[in-house]
């Protein structure tokens, strides 16, 4: 599948996009630039050691809940300390800066959009319940355009994180009017939750790294370079 960025090809197969009522969203990396934090604070707990925090790693990462992601990243490397630890000195190199990370492109229009016309819509993200509040914090108001938040990291509901389809399902039950899979659209930045969107049998919309390769995201139902480039009516939605 070739990128999409809003052009007559995502017009061309529009034949295979159907039409959705609810829409998901993930939260880090693709409403807030916050894993460029995340991926600042792991190198400088790997730098001492000898070690990069290399790309493939981070995508192996992005996605998965925050216990998940440090457990990888401690027997990857195979550091003198705990995943606990890990966690902690993470929260250290973060502390001070997670309540300024500022919205990706395009995401304040579009769900401004979607709201102004009722959509359903709710965020479904590996983040835990003090990092989301911290990290959202200043977006606060427009955070309010959520019905409900699923944090694979707080919820107890959620027995598995990506590429498990756990989370889209559970978030899916929990609007008012408990749509079927088939009728949420999600977006997401990682592979590992492309893979669990589909898995939950819905659509999804990636944004991903560019240095992720067109093979690697083919799954997906759509491909954008941005936000900025969405186009709603694709999925039967109102037209920005």
């Amino acid at each position: 599948m070739s990128e999409e960025d809003g052009s007559r090809k995502a017009s061309s197969r529009l034949c295979n996009f159907q039409p959705v009522t609810h829409c998901i969203f993930e939260l880090d990396g693709l409403l807030i630039d916050s894993e460029r934090l995340r991926t600042e604070s792991v190198q400088k707990i790997l730098e001492p050691y000898g070690h990069t925090y290399s790309f493939d790693l981070k995508m192996k990462c992005m996605g998965k809940p925050d216990s998940e992601q440090a457990a990888l990243i401690v027997n990857t490397f195979n550091l003198p300390f705990s995943q606990t630890e890990f966690e902690s000195q993470q929260e250290l190199q973060c502390r001070g800066k997670m309540g300024f990370i500022r919205l990706m492109p395009g995401v304040e229009r579009l769900l401004n959009h979607l709201k102004s016309f009722n959509i359903p819509m709710a965020i479904g993200s590996g983040s835990c319940l003090d990092s989301f509040t911290i990290k959202t914090r200043q977006h606060s108001k427009l955070f309010d355009v959520f019905s409900h938040v699923v944090l694979s990291g707080s919820d107890e509901e959620v027995k598995l994180g990506k590429p498990a389809p756990d989370i889209f399902l559970t978030t899916a039950s929990r609007f008012e009017d408990a749509p079927e899979p088939s009728e949420c659209l999600v977006f997401e930045s990682s592979l590992v939750g492309m893979e669990a969107a589909l898995a939950a049998g819905m659509q999804v919309v990636l944004v991903p790294d560019p240095l992720v390769s067109i093979d690697e995201s083919a799954s997906a139902t759509l491909r954008l370079r941005s936000l900025e480039t969405f186009r709603p009516q694709y999925f039967g939605l109102p037209p920005l």
